[in-house]
């Protein structure tokens, strides 16, 4: 499949990368280990295992909220990946939603010593500690679609676009209305980069299309139920409404259903951003226009490459000036193309 080629090609490039980030550690991020508190050129917590000769592992999971699509995507792509060893083992913890919550267990795995963290943010800056106490015991931390603050340097970030998509569905959004009407937004939470960016690239890109209106934005926290409210909310106060641009999926697929509730299927352009399954199916039937699709498998398949790769390393994260970014790749979907999705690709 072309976005597993592109996947693996990007994994490629970061591991020239931090091959060469390990050969001139010392030299070149000095500055950096001294600051830390730790040795330039490779730390001396890191616990050298190889995960290809069979040393035992472990690698912790930590989600957001693990009942979703998008984090059980990512938990069985971690899970695939790691399967065909019998000496890797991958356990997944779910926060609940809670920041705090995620704190106290990335503590947790940290004083159990894992040899990797895969870590979905629920609030980039009440993680960031957390994340740099990891990366200083030579646990590496691949983040996944939502980060820790940008000025925490940590060994990966693996993510779908986010202002692009935004822009995408925005300009697939304005010629599906003919360039004319009023939209809404269904906000995430507010403050987490990724959601922040999306609904930029929305509102920037729409911004262009001057026969278009933004006429409202509530938050319904990526949640479904909630966001049938605020839908509900919308069609009250603005009954010609002729746009949703919900930020992910589980959003637009409750606007969707107060849509049809309503009686208005197929009267409001309502879109998404992530690809789930269900909302694919809402496309097939007409109930949603669109959404910028992510394979989440591949995203969790890549970040698990990504902490295999480091654990069996000299890598040290000291010698990176910034977070490498592997970014997967998006693809528009109407119902034009929404059956070329094949089912094993759908998450």
């Amino acid at each position: 499949m072309k976005k597993r080629v592109i996947a693996l090609m990007l994994t490629a490039v970061m591991a020239l990368s931090l091959a060469a980030c390990g050969g001139g550690a010392t030299t070149t991020r000095e500055d950096t280990a001294a600051s830390s508190g730790t040795a330039a050129g490779g730390s001396s917590n890191k616990v050298k295992v190889d995960p290809y000769a069979g040393d035992e592992v472990k690698i912790a999971y930590i989600a957001h909220d693990i009942g979703t699509p998008n984090n059980q995507g990512w938990k069985e792509g971690i899970e695939r990946e790691c399967a065909s060893w019998s000496n890797i083992k991958v356990d997944s913890y779910g926060a609940e939603e809670s920041a705090e919550t995620q704190v106290q267990i990335m503590t947790d795995c940290i004083n159990q010593g894992y040899n990797a963290i895969i870590l979905q943010c629920s609030d980039g800056t009440a993680l960031a500690p957390s994340v740099k106490q990891a990366e200083e015991a030579g646990i590496p931390v691949i983040t996944v679609n939502l980060d820790c603050s940008s000025d925490t340097i940590h060994s990966a970030l693996v993510m779908a676009v986010d202002y692009d998509a935004g822009r995408m569905a925005a300009d697939k959004m304005a010629e599906q209305m003919g360039g004319s009407g009023k939209i809404a937004i269904i906000q995430g939470v507010p403050g987490l980069e990724r959601t922040d960016n999306l609904e930029k690239g929305f509102r920037d890109t729409i911004a262009n299309y001057s026969g278009i209106e933004i006429v409202d934005a509530q938050s319904a926290s990526f949640q479904k139920d909630t966001a049938m409210t605020v839908m509900n909310s919308f069609l009250q106060s603005y009954p010609d409404l002729k746009g949703v641009f919900a930020i992910n999926d589980a959003m637009a697929e409750g606007a969707a259903l107060a849509a049809q509730s309503a009686n208005k299927k197929g009267q409001i352009v309502i879109w998404g951003a992530d690809g789930e399954k269900d909302a694919l199916a809402m496309i097939e039937s007409g109930d949603m226009a669109g959404t910028i699709y992510t394979n989440s498998w591949d995203e969790g398949s890549t970040a698990a490459k990504i902490a295999l790769l480091m654990i069996g390393s000299e890598y040290d994260y000291t010698c990176l000036t910034a977070t490498p970014k592997v970014i997967m790749e998006p693809i528009v979907v109407t119902k034009e193309n929404v059956g070329t999705i094949a089912e094993e690709d759908r998450w």
